[in-house]
Parts: C-alpha cells; structure tokens; sequence
C-alpha cells in the first residue's frame, strides 16, 4: 500500500521497456528513462516539479532519454558509475538517497551488467529491479557471472513478501511460456496464467508484480519454490548448477 500521494506511473517505451515516475505533491523522480519525448510531455502536462533521475544501469534503452531531459531540466542524475553518461551523483550498495517526498536504497545488483543496481523504498514496499529481476524470470548475464546473478537473486529474495516489484521489461509472457516448456502442466504457473491475462486486459502492463508471489513460482529467484525444488532434485543439481542450467536453457528459447 502506497503513501498517501504517492504516484507511481509506467511508461511503456521502445519496444518492451519501462520508465517510471513516482511523484508526490508535484514532485516527480524519473527511474531508467529510456526516450525523452514522452517524460517531458507528461511532466509539463501535469505541470510536475522534476527533482532527479535514477539509473539502474548503463544500457541504452534505460539511459538514452537522459540528454534531452536535462536540456529541459536542470536535476542531479543518480547511478553507480560515473561512466554513465550525466551522471551528476555517483551511489553505491548500501546508500540511501534522500528525494524529498520518498527515500530510495541502493541494492548492489551484479550479473546483467557489473554497474547493476536497484532501488528499494521500504516504507511504500516497492522495488524498481531494472534488469535484475522481471516477473518469473531474471536478466540475461552480459557483463557478470552466473554466479554473480544467482547471488544477486538471493539479495532480492529477502526482501520483504510485500514487496510490489517493477521492473525494467515487459518479458512476462516470454518467460511463462518458456517455464511452460520446461515445467508442463504445472498448476501455481496455469493459475498464474490466467492471472497475468487478467492484468493485462485490465492495464495493458503485468507489472507491477508482488514478490511474495515469485518466491512461491519463479524458480529463478527462490531455492524453495516448489518448481525449483522438484526439478532439482531430479536432475541432482547444486543450487548454482540448477540456476545456470535453466539461464541458459532461456538463453536458447
């Protein structure tokens, strides 16, 4: 449940990502803005005070709206690195950035990108996980290691149950149909199915998404789902072996 004027608006951008604006009393803070054109038409629109940027990580389709924005705004931007183009405020794991109406940690999240991080707001139990995590699945591992994800992953998973997750993609039905191929028939992912239908007849969007729920389905993300479980005990896997084998299985999907 949101604080009292707490905002939280999804931006489908290019071909399948998210940028977001939470805001509160006319204040607005932009996540991972992936074009330009439509934040800045919203926000003068609404007549929004823009107060900052925050990057998840170094990859274009979450930065390349970054430049334009600036031209119009003169707002600190928050990433990991300073090699990421505009960055004005370098953050790390364990940082907890002040924005005024709302307070933003800073999880070290490593595997898709080495700069990866994500922000957790505690109060509001919300997560914006960038390319860490999607809804039963997990990035893909560019720059990092299996290993490094999977660990990431364990991060995530602690977080509180009540946690609502957004994310950085709208890979859902991608991901259910491959933990479909390898899981048939499996109950918990045919009600989540028919779930996920639901939500994006009524929004467009299947995020945001709850996380205690992932911990019960996405064998990517939880060692004590069910379907994570099952599967390997069949197949006699290490928990990092039974990660890396279904990562690469995706990779190939």
């Amino acid at each position: 449940m949101l604080e009292e004027n707490i905002s939280i608006i999804s931006l489908a951008q290019l071909k399948d990502n998210y940028s977001y604006l939470v805001s509160k009393n006319k204040k607005v803070i932009i996540i991972d803005p992936a074009e330009s054109t439509q934040i800045i038409q919203y926000i003068k629109n609404k007549q929004l005070n823009l107060i900052a940027i925050l990057l998840t990580h170094h990859h274009l389709d979450h930065t390349a709206g970054v430049k334009k924005i600036l031209d119009n705004f003169s707002i600190p931007v928050y990433s990991s690195n300073l090699d990421i183009g505009h960055t004005t405020n370098v953050i790390k794991d364990g940082d907890l950035i002040d924005l005024d109406f709302i307070k933003m940690e800073v999880i070290k999240t490593p595997g898709h990108t080495s700069d990866h991080i994500v922000f957790y707001n505690k109060a509001n139990h919300i997560l914006f996980s960038g390319d860490a995590l999607f809804r039963l699945g997990c990035g893909r591992v560019f720059e990092g290691t299996n290993k490094q994800m999977f660990e990431t992953l364990k991060k995530i998973n602690f977080l509180d149950s009540k946690t609502m997750v957004y994310c950085g993609h709208e890979y859902t039905n991608a991901n259910l149909d491959f933990l479909i191929s390898i899981f048939p028939n499996h109950k918990d992912l045919i009600s989540e199915q028919k779930k996920i239908e639901n939500q994006i007849a009524k929004t467009d969007k299947s995020i945001p998404f709850n996380l205690g729920r992932e911990k019960m389905i996405n064998p990517f993300l939880s060692t004590k789902s069910e379907i994570y479980r099952i599967f390997k005990n069949e197949n006699n896997f290490s928990d990092i072996e039974m990660f890396s084998y279904l990562r690469d299985l995706k990779n190939k999907f």
